[in-house]
Protein backbone atom coordinates (compact mmCIF):
# COMPACT_ATOMS: atom_id res chain seq x y z
CA UNK A 1 0.00 0.00 0.00
CA UNK A 2 1.45 3.42 -1.01
CA UNK A 3 1.04 5.99 1.81
CA UNK A 4 3.58 8.55 0.46
CA UNK A 5 1.94 11.84 -0.45
CA UNK A 6 -1.24 11.29 1.55
CA UNK A 7 -2.44 14.06 3.86
CA UNK A 8 -2.39 13.57 7.62
CA UNK A 9 -6.19 13.16 7.78
CA UNK A 10 -6.24 10.59 4.98
CA UNK A 11 -3.36 8.67 6.54
CA UNK A 12 -5.16 8.57 9.89
CA UNK A 13 -8.29 7.27 8.15
CA UNK A 14 -6.35 4.39 6.54
CA UNK A 15 -4.69 3.53 9.85
CA UNK A 16 -8.08 3.30 11.58
CA UNK A 17 -9.37 0.98 8.86
CA UNK A 18 -6.25 -1.16 9.21
CA UNK A 19 -6.67 -1.45 13.00
CA UNK A 20 -10.35 -2.38 12.68
CA UNK A 21 -9.47 -4.98 10.09
CA UNK A 22 -6.88 -6.57 12.37
CA UNK A 23 -9.29 -6.56 15.30
CA UNK A 24 -11.82 -8.60 13.37
CA UNK A 25 -15.57 -8.77 13.97
CA UNK A 26 -15.23 -11.19 16.86
CA UNK A 27 -13.21 -8.74 18.91
CA UNK A 28 -15.09 -5.59 17.96
CA UNK A 29 -18.52 -7.12 18.68
CA UNK A 30 -17.50 -9.04 21.82
CA UNK A 31 -20.24 -8.99 24.44
CA UNK A 32 -19.38 -7.09 27.64
CA UNK A 33 -18.98 -9.16 30.82
CA UNK A 34 -22.15 -9.72 32.79
CA UNK A 35 -22.81 -7.51 35.78
CA UNK A 36 -22.41 -9.45 39.01
CA UNK A 37 -25.32 -8.92 41.41
CA UNK A 38 -25.05 -7.22 44.77
CA UNK A 39 -25.15 -9.80 47.55
CA UNK A 40 -27.70 -8.05 49.74
CA UNK A 41 -28.50 -10.03 52.88
CA UNK A 42 -29.13 -13.50 51.45
CA UNK A 43 -31.30 -15.42 48.99
CA UNK A 44 -34.85 -16.69 48.71
CA UNK A 45 -34.84 -20.40 47.91
CA UNK A 46 -37.99 -21.67 46.22
CA UNK A 47 -39.37 -25.06 47.14
CA UNK A 48 -39.94 -27.72 44.52
CA UNK A 49 -43.10 -29.72 45.15
CA UNK A 50 -42.74 -31.72 41.93
CA UNK A 51 -41.47 -31.21 38.40
CA UNK A 52 -44.81 -29.84 37.20
CA UNK A 53 -45.71 -27.47 39.99
CA UNK A 54 -42.19 -26.06 40.18
CA UNK A 55 -42.68 -24.53 36.73
CA UNK A 56 -45.91 -22.78 37.80
CA UNK A 57 -44.40 -20.44 40.39
CA UNK A 58 -46.13 -17.07 40.32
CA UNK A 59 -45.78 -14.38 42.95
CA UNK A 60 -46.96 -10.77 42.96
CA UNK A 61 -44.30 -8.05 42.91
CA UNK A 62 -44.95 -4.96 45.03
CA UNK A 63 -43.30 -1.54 45.31
CA UNK A 64 -43.77 -1.73 49.10
CA UNK A 65 -44.85 -4.75 51.19
CA UNK A 66 -48.47 -5.36 50.19
CA UNK A 67 -48.80 -1.98 48.42
CA UNK A 68 -48.59 -0.81 44.78
CA UNK A 69 -48.36 -4.00 42.75
CA UNK A 70 -45.79 -3.65 39.94
CA UNK A 71 -45.89 -7.03 38.22
CA UNK A 72 -45.65 -10.77 38.49
CA UNK A 73 -42.69 -12.98 39.38
CA UNK A 74 -42.77 -16.02 37.09
CA UNK A 75 -40.41 -18.84 36.18
CA UNK A 76 -38.99 -16.91 33.22
CA UNK A 77 -37.76 -14.12 35.50
CA UNK A 78 -35.99 -16.59 37.77
CA UNK A 79 -33.49 -17.32 34.99
CA UNK A 80 -31.77 -13.96 35.58
CA UNK A 81 -29.08 -15.54 37.79
CA UNK A 82 -28.81 -19.02 36.27
CA UNK A 83 -25.24 -18.19 35.15
CA UNK A 84 -24.41 -17.84 38.88
CA UNK A 85 -26.56 -20.50 40.52
CA UNK A 86 -26.35 -22.98 37.66
CA UNK A 87 -29.10 -24.86 35.86
CA UNK A 88 -31.16 -26.39 38.62
CA UNK A 89 -34.10 -28.76 38.37
CA UNK A 90 -36.38 -26.44 40.30
CA UNK A 91 -36.61 -22.67 40.48
CA UNK A 92 -33.24 -20.95 40.98
CA UNK A 93 -32.81 -18.61 43.98
CA UNK A 94 -33.03 -14.84 43.86
CA UNK A 95 -30.90 -12.39 45.81
CA UNK A 96 -32.64 -10.62 48.72
CA UNK A 97 -31.69 -7.03 49.51
CA UNK A 98 -33.94 -6.45 52.56
CA UNK A 99 -36.45 -8.18 54.80
CA UNK A 100 -39.55 -7.04 56.70
CA UNK A 101 -41.22 -9.90 58.54
CA UNK A 102 -42.36 -12.39 55.89
CA UNK A 103 -41.73 -9.87 53.09
CA UNK A 104 -38.53 -10.00 51.05
CA UNK A 105 -37.18 -7.34 48.70
CA UNK A 106 -35.55 -9.09 45.75
CA UNK A 107 -33.49 -8.21 42.68
CA UNK A 108 -35.65 -9.57 39.89
CA UNK A 109 -33.87 -8.66 36.63
CA UNK A 110 -30.46 -7.98 35.03
CA UNK A 111 -30.84 -4.23 35.61
CA UNK A 112 -30.93 -4.76 39.38
CA UNK A 113 -34.53 -3.58 39.79
CA UNK A 114 -36.05 -4.44 43.15
CA UNK A 115 -39.52 -5.36 44.35
CA UNK A 116 -41.14 -6.97 47.39
CA UNK A 117 -42.60 -10.47 47.48
CA UNK A 118 -44.19 -12.64 50.14
CA UNK A 119 -43.14 -16.18 49.24
CA UNK A 120 -45.31 -17.81 51.97
CA UNK A 121 -45.12 -21.58 51.49
CA UNK A 122 -43.43 -21.30 48.08
CA UNK A 123 -39.99 -20.32 49.34
CA UNK A 124 -37.88 -19.34 52.32
CA UNK A 125 -35.15 -16.88 53.16
CA UNK A 126 -31.58 -18.07 53.78
CA UNK A 127 -28.60 -15.97 54.78
CA UNK A 128 -25.50 -16.35 52.62
CA UNK A 129 -23.86 -18.30 55.46
CA UNK A 130 -26.76 -20.77 55.45
CA UNK A 131 -26.97 -21.01 51.68
CA UNK A 132 -23.28 -21.29 50.75
CA UNK A 133 -22.17 -23.56 53.58
CA UNK A 134 -21.33 -27.04 52.21
CA UNK A 135 -22.13 -25.94 48.67
CA UNK A 136 -19.85 -26.83 45.77
CA UNK A 137 -18.78 -23.45 44.46
CA UNK A 138 -16.66 -21.86 41.75
CA UNK A 139 -15.32 -18.38 41.13
CA UNK A 140 -17.11 -16.31 38.50
CA UNK A 141 -15.34 -15.49 35.20
CA UNK A 142 -13.86 -12.09 34.44
CA UNK A 143 -12.71 -11.19 37.96
CA UNK A 144 -9.60 -9.28 38.88
CA UNK A 145 -6.62 -11.67 39.34
CA UNK A 146 -6.49 -11.06 43.12
CA UNK A 147 -9.89 -12.70 43.61
CA UNK A 148 -8.67 -16.02 42.18
CA UNK A 149 -6.03 -16.34 44.91
CA UNK A 150 -6.58 -19.00 47.55
CA UNK A 151 -4.85 -17.62 50.63
CA UNK A 152 -3.61 -19.21 53.83
CA UNK A 153 -5.59 -16.59 55.74
CA UNK A 154 -7.38 -13.38 54.67
CA UNK A 155 -4.70 -11.15 53.19
CA UNK A 156 -2.04 -13.81 53.88
CA UNK A 157 0.32 -15.90 51.80
CA UNK A 158 -0.76 -17.49 48.51
CA UNK A 159 -1.67 -21.19 48.50
CA UNK A 160 -2.91 -21.52 44.92
CA UNK A 161 -4.40 -19.58 42.04
CA UNK A 162 -7.77 -20.94 40.97
CA UNK A 163 -9.59 -20.68 37.65
CA UNK A 164 -13.35 -20.23 37.06
CA UNK A 165 -13.55 -23.93 36.13
CA UNK A 166 -12.10 -25.20 39.40
CA UNK A 167 -14.60 -26.19 42.07
CA UNK A 168 -14.32 -26.11 45.83
CA UNK A 169 -16.41 -26.87 48.89
CA UNK A 170 -17.45 -23.89 51.03
CA UNK A 171 -16.86 -24.62 54.72
CA UNK A 172 -17.89 -21.33 56.35
CA UNK A 173 -18.14 -17.57 55.80
CA UNK A 174 -16.53 -14.89 57.94
CA UNK A 175 -17.32 -11.36 56.79
CA UNK A 176 -16.32 -11.00 53.13
CA UNK A 177 -14.19 -14.16 53.22
CA UNK A 178 -14.97 -17.84 53.01
CA UNK A 179 -13.01 -20.89 54.09
CA UNK A 180 -12.97 -23.45 51.28
CA UNK A 181 -11.32 -26.75 50.41
CA UNK A 182 -10.34 -27.18 46.77
CA UNK A 183 -9.96 -30.29 44.61
CA UNK A 184 -6.31 -30.55 45.70
CA UNK A 185 -7.40 -30.90 49.35
CA UNK A 186 -5.99 -27.45 50.16
CA UNK A 187 -7.92 -25.51 52.79
CA UNK A 188 -7.70 -21.75 52.45
CA UNK A 189 -9.56 -18.48 52.21
CA UNK A 190 -11.27 -16.79 49.25
CA UNK A 191 -13.28 -13.60 49.05
CA UNK A 192 -16.92 -14.46 48.28
CA UNK A 193 -17.94 -10.82 47.68
CA UNK A 194 -15.91 -7.80 46.64
CA UNK A 195 -15.40 -4.41 48.27
CA UNK A 196 -18.53 -3.06 46.53
CA UNK A 197 -20.66 -5.92 47.86
CA UNK A 198 -20.93 -7.79 44.55
CA UNK A 199 -20.87 -11.58 44.40
CA UNK A 200 -17.63 -13.33 43.42
CA UNK A 201 -18.71 -16.98 43.80
CA UNK A 202 -21.14 -19.10 41.85
CA UNK A 203 -22.68 -22.49 42.54
CA UNK A 204 -21.82 -25.70 40.74
CA UNK A 205 -25.01 -27.81 41.16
Amino acid sequence: MRLIGLSGRTLAFFLILLILGLAGPGRVDAAPPRMRPYTGIGVVVFRQADNTKSQELQLQLYKEPGLARVGMLSRSRLSVNEWIFGLQEGNPPLVVSARKGDWLRIYYDDAGRKAWINPRSKGSFQSWEQYLKRQTGRLLPGLQPKYYQLQQQPGGSLLATLSPKQVFKVLKLVGEWGTVINDQAQIGWLRWRDEDGRLLMGINP
